[in-house]
């Protein structure tokens, strides 16, 4: 005949304590996932799970062997040897579950938040996932393969548009024997489909021996010619390189192009270069020199050594390129002012200088000019105050009160910054916070990237948009409004997206 088991006092206090070192152990491996999830402390984290993972064999290693050993049947002992803690015990267990069901949706909630938003190490991890390539870096002696080696590698296994801008720049260094050593940009185009592309592009020697390519991040496109990749590809093509960094017994070299620009009447180290590779040095000049302009230069000796900056012709000088209406409207109207370039008048520009650049972020000085680019001044070394990003916009509404943007997470949000001395010094804006409800519960802020302040009747006006991760009410943006110059801000409403 079957005999019933019955749970003793033993069994019930060994059941309580095993299970409560279970969720103890359960607990802190969420707890440690999460944590990585969110901070992506891995060594920190990694050593503590490894123990809970090893505990959980154990475990199950252990629960399997007794179910299997443990007799089917045990003789009931007597009513006096023996009380029933069957149902304490079941109560225990019920109790057990419940707790471990509201530690997994707990933690699971967190680690799930952290997936999202850029809100923890995890949202970067799939983000890099599913944007970050690496290519590996074959061509890479400029006196051999030029720039078009770079491409030829990036192109192998992710192809780019034909038609490429340049968003800000394109730095690069190499050494005396040819070899770059780094490389930085911010391209994009459209695709076959007619889609925007963005590459966001970097390589360090020192760091790896791959290419480092973000896609799919936040761009300004505007697709004007002055910023295209092209006449670089070509200038490279004829510049006697390796002769003009024999004049320097450095270690070190630069490249920058940063697209048509203008020098303005400062005709140091310009060098008119046609397609067939034959030099015009400009000694003096009478016009405008504004051109496609790659920049030889030494890193940090610019002082030193004049940077030579070759304008690439068609056999012209391009002094005279340009009639005088089209420099102005080119260079000096409001309507050519880039992200990270802006003109006050004919005589008066600032400019953004990268200082330094790692991981597709940067850091800027702010330069300044007086005299239409024959000099340039640095008035602000930094004037994001150490923060590091992309620069999004820039502009003066007089010589004294002006505006700055930096984009951060591939331009998924930015701060703007503030200034009424001119550039000296510049403060971060702060914008009331737009409550919009979430589907499940509670609300965030969707509009976090600011545009360019604008002024009328007396009063400031900026658009704050939703960066490249925004998808709230079709893209669309808020106004807000200052009455003080910009020192305080007002929201005003939400405007559709054009």
């Amino acid at each position: 005949m079957k005999k019933n088991r019955k749970v003793t006092k033993r069994g019930l206090i060994l059941s309580i304590v095993t299970y409560a070192i279970f969720i103890l152990v359960y607990w802190t491996s969420f707890y440690e996932l999460y944590t990585l999830c969110k901070l992506g402390r891995v060594h920190n984290n990694i050593a503590v799970l490894m123990g809970c993972l090893v505990f959980f064999v154990a475990w199950f290693v252990i629960l399997i062997v007794r179910i299997v050993k443990k007799p089917a049947v045990v003789e009931e002992e007597s009513a006096d040897e023996n009380k029933s803690y069957s149902r304490p015990k079941t109560i225990w267990t019920c109790s057990v579950i419940i707790i471990i069901v509201l530690i997994t949706g707990f933690y699971g909630v967190k680690i799930y938040n952290s997936s999202i938003n850029f809100n923890g190490k995890l949202s970067w991890a799939l983000h890099d996932l599913k944007n970050k390539r690496s290519v590996e870096f074959e061509h890479n002696n400029i006196y051999q393969n030029g720039i078009d080696g770079i491409f030829t590698d990036i192109n192998k296994n992710n192809q780019m548009p034909k038609k490429l801008y340049v968003s800000s720049n394109f730095s690069l260094t190499f050494d005396s024997y040819g070899k770059i050593t780094s490389f930085d940009t911010y391209l994009y185009g459209k695709n076959t489909k007619g889609k925007l592309e963005s590459y966001l592009i970097s390589y360090d020697s020192n760091k790896s021996k791959n290419i480092t390519l973000y896609l799919n991040g936040y761009v300004n496109a505007n697709y004007s010619d002055d910023k295209l990749l092209e006449p670089l590809i070509k200038t490279m093509k004829v510049i006697p390189l390796k002769k003009t960094v024999s004049n320097w017994p450095e270690k070190q070299y630069g490249i920058l192009y940063t697209g048509k620009r203008s020098f303005g009447y400062n005709s140091d180290g310009i060098v008119n270069i046609n397609s067939k590779g034959i030099t015009n040095p400009i000694v003096n000049t009478s016009s405008e020199i504004i051109g496609y302009t790659v920049s030889v230069y030494v890193p940090g000796e610019e002082s030193k050594y004049i940077p030579v900056r070759y304008n690439l012709t068609d056999g012209s000088n391009n002094t005279k390129a340009a009639e005088p209406s089209k420099v102005n409207k080119h260079i000096f109207d409001q309507s050519y002012n880039a992200s990270d370039e802006f003109y006050l008048s004919k005589q008066v520009g600032y400019r953004l200088e990268v200082t330094a650049a790692a991981a597709g972020s940067r850091s800027y000085s702010l330069n300044a000019t007086k005299d239409s680019g024959k000099t340039w001044n640095t008035i602000n070394a930094d004037p994001f105050s150490n923060m590091i990003g992309t620069a999004a916009g820039i502009t003066f509404l007089n010589d004294k009160l002006g505006f700055l943007c930096l984009s951060n997470n591939g331009g998924a949000k930015g701060q703007l910054y503030r200034t009424e001395d001119g550039g000296i010094s510049y403060k971060m804006v702060n914008f009331p916070e737009v409550k919009v409800a979430l589907k499940g519960a509670g609300t965030y802020n969707p509009f976090d990237l600011p545009g360019m302040p604008t002024e009328k009747d007396g009063s400031l006006n900026v658009l704050v948009t939703q960066g490249s991760d925004g998808d709230y009410n079709g893209g669309s943006k808020a106004l807000y409004q200052s009455k003080d110059q910009g020192k305080t801000w007002m929201y005003i409403k939400e405007v559709a997206k054009n």
